[in-house]
């Protein structure tokens, strides 16, 4: 469910279709563009699944759906607008960029390839279809934005309206919290290259089984650790580019009844069978050994952390020791330097840890996801009132914001009058 609702949540800004229980019609016309009741309604059902609240009473749910129709006229305006104006132009190659990111970003919140492919037949699409969906609503959200951006690219503020904002709101402005600087050394739980070869060796014994004809169904529901185990590895039909590169070369290589040598992807190691090919559209099913850490690889990696404690608890540099020895690429140049965070933002297993040590202080290792850290607060700040003087930038990019949003209110007023819209409901 919470993967479903990430799948949803990453289409906010896109038309969501769903079946609409009564007959489809149109309850706005803004110019040459319609909105119809099943597009409004994708977006209630959406919103409603999003913020999580419930719709079932009749006034919160027309109150609403008027809410929502008035922003999607106010979106189609825009739209409108931006395809009158001759100077603004986006490329194919912009489109497919926009489109890749959405689709990277939906990806990386599931578990493996498999996964995202299975929650998208369970939306009753596949990639290319997904794609396909989209192509124009990624396009119409480019051309908006870059309405928005040429309108608004030039408002400024001067330091008399930073003040005047500040005189305005400094009674409803939220407080500072309490912040923390820290430092990090990340001992990253991959496997050793020793649990990397028993698995490979593993996966060949597996892959041994199934060439010499072993049922390959069955041999996926006993060993894969991909979630498709339980369609006996069946991945379904796929054309190019859905595929991680690796896994999809191996792949498009057989023909139907094939067995694919071990192949490695950053999920782990596979053994691809295909299973169906037609035209550019195959189908294989496969088996994972996913690459995950022995009990032995998390004993040293916990050992070499703690040997890392007791070297700084000695006198060793802290920093030194990050550049050295951190899986962090974002941070060992840095000297394990990750920068402020507010309470909240930080990972629950750091929050325990951070609130006993004082500036200057280093925690013992601590377990997340991603392996072992020590933490170093480097300062730490109380919860404090926005104060004019040290938090000028902060204030400067408040009181622009606003500007910009009673500019672009008034603006989207004065070019709506211009614009043919026709409200239904």
């Amino acid at each position: 469910m919470r993967n479903k609702i990430i799948f949803l949540a990453a289409f906010v800004l896109m038309a969501v279709s769903i079946e609409a229980e009564t007959l489809d019609r149109v309850v706005a016309v803004v110019d040459n563009q319609i909105i119809l009741y099943s597009e409004l309604e994708a977006q209630v059902q959406l919103y409603a699944l999003q913020s999580r609240i419930d719709i079932s009473d009749p006034a919160r749910g027309d109150s609403l759906r008027a809410s929502l129709l008035d922003r999607m006229i106010e979106d189609k305006v825009l739209l409108v607008q931006a395809e009158r104006d001759t100077s603004i132009t986006v490329t194919k190659k912009e489109i497919e960029d926009a489109l890749n990111r959405q689709i990277e970003n939906i990806r990386a919140q599931f578990p493996s390839e498999s996964a995202f492919l299975a929650q998208l037949r369970a939306e009753g699409l596949s990639l290319k279809e997904l794609r396909e969906q989209y192509y124009d609503e990624v396009k119409n959200q480019l051309l908006k934005e870059k309405l928005i951006q040429q309108r608004l690219a030039k408002v400024r503020v001067s330091s008399g309206e930073v003040r005047r904002f500040y005189d305005e709101y400094s009674d409803s402005l939220p407080e500072k919290p309490a912040s923390v600087r820290l430092a990090h050394i990340l001992i990253g739980l991959m496997p050793g290259e020793a649990t990397r070869d028993s698995l490979y060796k593993f996966a060949s014994l597996i892959r041994d089984k199934a060439a010499a004809g072993e049922d390959f169904t069955l041999l996926a529901k006993s060993y894969s650790g991909d979630p498709s185990a339980a369609e006996g590895g069946d991945l379904g039909w796929f054309s190019r580019g859905e595929m991680v590169p690796e896994f999809e070369a191996a792949a498009y290589a057989l023909q139907p009844g094939q067995i694919s040598e071990v192949v490695q992807t950053q999920f782990g190691f596979h053994i691809i069978k295909g299973t169906g090919r037609k035209g550019d559209k195959i189908r294989v099913s496969h088996i994972l050994i996913s690459m995950a850490p022995s009990e032995e690889d998390n004993q040293r990696k916990m050992a070499l952390a703690d040997s890392l404690y007791q070297l700084i608890s000695n006198g060793a540099d802290f920093g030194d020791l990050a550049r050295q020895y951190s899986d962090d690429e974002g941070s060992n140049d840095e000297r394990g330097e990750l920068g402020w965070f507010a309470a909240g933002e930080l990972l629950p297993e750091f929050i325990s840890a951070v609130s006993r040590l004082e500036p200057g202080q280093v925690s013992r290792p601590i377990s997340s996801q991603f392996g072992y850290h020590l933490l170093k607060v480097e300062d730490k700040r109380p919860a404090s009132p926005v104060d004019i003087v040290e938090d000028y930038a902060t204030l400067e990019e408040m009181a622009k914001r606003d500007k910009t949003q009673k500019q672009l209110s008034e603006w989207l007023s004065r070019i709506s009058s211009e614009i043919f819209i026709d409200k239904r409901m």
